[in-house]
């Protein structure tokens, strides 16, 4: 559908947007540095450029500036990796048509990425598309209901407190699951609509979990939890199937967003 230009120093947000850009029919170049993705820029002149404000060789500003020297059209992202809210208006005003922090998820970069292609193109999203318009992680989308069957999978305890307590002031159903095996039981017996999978877990961890049912329970949203280190496997994940993952400790806000995001594909 469009061609997608991704400059990141992080392998890890490069191979996570390629994943579900290709899947959703787009065509997707990628650069680790300033110089690099320029240089793509300049040979290819993609329909959208995915930018991380931080880069080596050339910043993300510096890139910029070139990309709006030689295209005024072309549609830019540019993503941070912290919350630097005080650089939206600069990065805005140099020709950004949209700031995102990499804390607010992978769903909200590709609902956003998707806005912006079907705006270029002067057309509306399809409804059934797999990367779909979702509510940025606010207040807005944090206090509205949600409403949906979810599994929670984790062998800590307090986590599964946590996510159950706020799950249900949004007004979802929640299962619980202490470990793999009591999950895939759950999960046949009760077939949720999310399922929020902890990867680390004793005797069958998450990935083995997600790799037994995301082929016989297609409908189903696979979340992954993960912790600081597995960056690698939650990759990994996703190319077994899940639909995104989260850190710990883990933010409500964006949990949400992920969750509604999930939820109104399966509607």
């Amino acid at each position: 559908m469009a061609t997608i230009l991704v400059i990141d120093d992080d392998a890890i947000v490069r191979d996570a947007l390629s994943i579900f850009l290709v899947r959703a029919g787009h065509k997707v170049l990628t650069a680790a540095d300033g110089l690099n993705g320029l240089q793509v820029f300049k040979n290819n002149f993609p329909d959208l450029v995915v930018l991380d404000r931080n880069l080596p060789a050339m910043s993300g500003a510096g890139v910029l500036s070139h990309i709006r020297k030689i295209s005024t059209t072309v549609s830019v992202l540019v993503l941070s990796g912290y919350n630097a809210r005080e650089d939206v208006g600069s990065c805005l005003r140099n020709g950004a048509n949209i700031f995102l922090s990499k804390g607010d998820g992978l769903s909200l970069v590709l609902a956003e990425i998707d806005r912006l292609v079907c705006v270029q193109r002067k057309e509306e999203p399809h409804p059934g598309k797999a990367v779909k318009q979702a509510e940025s992680p606010t207040v807005k989308t944090a206090s509205g209901p949600v409403s949906g069957r979810v599994l929670i999978v984790d062998d800590d305890a307090e986590t599964r407190m946590v996510l159950r307590r706020f799950l249900s002031s949004l007004f979802c159903e929640t299962l619980e699951a202490a470990g793999g095996t009591e999950a895939l039981e759950l999960a046949r017996a009760k077939r949720p609509d999310i399922i929020l999978l902890d990867i680390n877990m004793p005797k069958k961890d998450g990935v083995e979990v997600l790799r037994e049912l995301s082929q016989e329970m297609p409908e189903t949203g696979f979340i992954m939890i993960t912790g600081n280190e597995d960056d690698e496997v939650a990759r990994e994940c996703l190319e077994l199937g899940a639909f995104d993952y989260v850190s710990k400790p883990v933010n409500l806000a964006t949990l949400c967003g992920i969750i509604k995001s999930r939820l109104s594909l399966q509607k």
